[in-house]
């Protein structure tokens, strides 16, 4: 159904809210994610827009369940960022070879620099290796009117849909028109297709072959706007642009009078506009985030055609086939010029005030006291990392740091081993590596940092938080349940705050691994301080330092706290009350008994 829209105003919206906009008038039914940045204020958004917006357990699971909403008939969205879109890869070509029923939205929000991410990786590729299209805005009104044809296009060909963004689009602002919310008069109706449904090796090598008949028929409804438009210019240079990188482009081909070509459509390629665009020129650049995905498929086009230009981008080495393009990038090409890569020095980034995960890391290393090896995991605890606490050895991805430590132990490593995981990336991805060590007998320590929320990515509830993404009461699970039923023995759970609780349950836990062969779990509970403080569960305290009692060791600084400052006259520390929360961890670590909680 296509949706007429009746404007009321321009409202100046992120991207990610104007992702949140498109799917609101899209008449979106369900949609389902898992926080991580640059995407995560899309779900927020549409929550606060009255939609039946939800986080799930992690991106695998937030697929399969708007996966299940389009089979039944409703138009549906998965969000997720990049690394997110690894994970769902299985169900979503699998979802590419039965098609859909209502419209599905895949929207990847990818990182290039990468701002906040472990890697940078290209999810177009995703889309290309099962065969469906990739749509890419390269503003956020564009994002927003992309959404509502992108659920048309789907329902037309019965395919998922990928909506591929970036950091830049996700965070950056721009005026966006609103309109009203089309009302969609479905009701969810799950209608049984075995052949196609059921999809074992003979049902699916019948339907593979319609996905390419599918993609053939977009690719012909690709060839006009709104996916792909131009820009007059002079010259046989010209330019072929798509995401962000069009707004740069938009810059130099304006300064230059240059032929400029936007594509919104990655994959499949709108051949023949591409081809009329290239065909009276001597040399074309494309730019794009990433990889040179839509550059390849240039190259091939051109050859095929028998056309002799020079294709410049990240093929031929002008430009890194990595981070963002931004206008020096460009500029660069014709001036044989690198960009200017200036360092600016950075904040050391650190744990919040109060974080009880200080309070964990000090207990694990005054444990271990030098020996073992510590894995971290993905949260706010990747802090954990930076000097001066420097107390986890990796951070690689979710759930990594348990199947790392079991690999360790397999490999023949004696010394002690904890895996470090938060709560929300113990339940995301941390479950079957602990029934991995279990079943293998590893004799590693289980470390969980249990804050009751996925902090790190701006609060969002987890499984242990005990509410959903509206605020309301939902079963609270419990990690020590689960612990035990896949086999954990020795668990203990333990206060972050009090360092020598935590530091002796390490050392237990060690012990009792190593006797039992058997995987040794201590869980570090308390809420994220940021959530206590904020919600009044924790009444505000200060800590002081006793001047005459400090001797200027600095030992308090080796926690990383924000609050703690060394004086510039006497040399001695100084705490800051307005960051200080009084969570007592420098004072249990001062060796002179030299700061007091009032």
């Amino acid at each position: 159904m296509k949706a007429e829209m009746e404007y009321e105003k321009v409202m100046l919206l992120s991207g990610n809210e104007a992702i949140a906009r498109g799917m609101y008038e899209a008449g979106v039914s369900v949609a389902t994610g898992y926080p991580g940045t640059p995407s995560s204020e899309v779900i927020q958004e549409m929550i606060k827009l009255g939609m039946n917006a939800e986080w799930s357990v992690n991106e695998k699971v937030a697929f399969e369940i708007a996966y299940a909403a389009a089979l039944s008939g409703l138009r549906a969205a998965a969000f997720m960022k990049h690394l997110g879109t690894h994970w769902i890869v299985d169900p979503l070509a699998v979802s590419a070879v039965t098609g859909v029923e209502g419209g599905l939205l895949v929207v990847s929000a990818d990182d290039p620099y990468p701002y906040s991410s472990q890697s940078s990786t290209d999810t177009r590729n995703h889309a290309r290796t099962v065969h469906i299209p990739v749509f890419e805005p390269s503003d956020p009104s564009e994002a927003k009117e992309m959404i509502k044809l992108a659920f048309e296009v789907s329902e037309l060909i019965k395919l998922p849909i990928m909506m591929r963004y970036t950091a830049r689009l996700a965070h950056g602002s721009a005026p966006v028109r609103i309109g009203n919310r089309v009302e969609l008069e479905r009701n969810a109706e799950f209608k049984k297709d075995p052949s196609r449904l059921i999809s074992t090796a003979p049902n699916a090598r019948k339907n593979i072959p319609l996905i390419f008949e599918k993609l053939e028929k977009a690719r012909k409804l690709f060839e006009g706007e709104p996916w792909i438009s131009f820009k007059e210019g002079s010259g046989d240079i010209g330019i072929i642009a798509s995401g962000v990188p069009y707004l740069a482009a938009m810059e130099i081909a304006r300064e230059m009078d240059l032929p400029l070509m936007k594509v919104s459509v990655s994959h499949p390629l709108p051949e023949k506009p591409v081809l009329e665009f290239i065909s009276g020129l001597k040399k074309v650049i494309v730019l794009e985030d990433l990889d040179p995905i839509i550059e390849d498929q240039i190259i091939i086009l051109a050859y095929n055609n028998g056309l002799k230009l020079e294709i410049v981008g990240k093929r031929s080495g002008h430009l890194k086939p990595y981070g963002e393009i931004g206008p020096d990038e460009i500029r660069g090409i014709f001036y044989r010029r690198k960009a200017v890569e200036e360092e600016i020095p950075r904040r050391v980034p650190q744990l919040c005030p109060g974080c009880p995960h200080r309070g964990s890391f000090i207990a694990i290393k005054r444990a271990l006291s030098g020996r073992g090896i510590v894995l971290g995991d993905r949260g706010c605890y990747n802090q954990g990392g930076n000097l001066p606490l420097r107390a986890i050895d990796t951070a690689i991805a979710m759930g990594s740091s348990i199947a790392m430590a079991v690999g360790l132990a397999r490999s023949g490593i004696r010394e002690p081993i904890v895996a470090v995981i938060g709560d929300s990336t113990f339940f995301h991805a941390g479950i079957p590596p602990t029934i991995e060590a279990v079943i293998s007998r590893s004799p590693i320590v289980i470390a969980i940092l249990d804050n009751s929320w996925t902090a790190m990515t701006g609060h969002q509830p987890s499984p242990s938080t005990g509410l959903d993404s509206l605020g309301r009461p939902r079963p609270q699970l419990k990690i020590e349940n689960l612990l035990e039923a896949i086999g954990v023995c020795n668990i203990k759970i333990v206060d972050p705050y009090n360092i020598r609780e935590g530091e002796n349950a390490i050392r237990e836990a060690v012990r009792k691994a190593k006797e039992s062969l058997i995987p040794s779990a201590v869980i570090f509970r308390r809420e994220c301080a940021l959530q206590a403080v904020r919600f009044g569960r924790w009444r505000r305290k200060v800590a002081r330092v006793d001047q005459e009692k400090c001797s200027a060791c600095k030992l308090c600084l080796t926690t990383g706290c924000p609050a703690i400052q060394i004086s510039q006259e006497s040399g001695k520390a100084e705490i800051d009350p307005m960051d200080c929360i009084g969570c007592s961890v420098c004072s249990q670590i001062c060796p002179n008994g030299a700061i007091e909680v009032i």
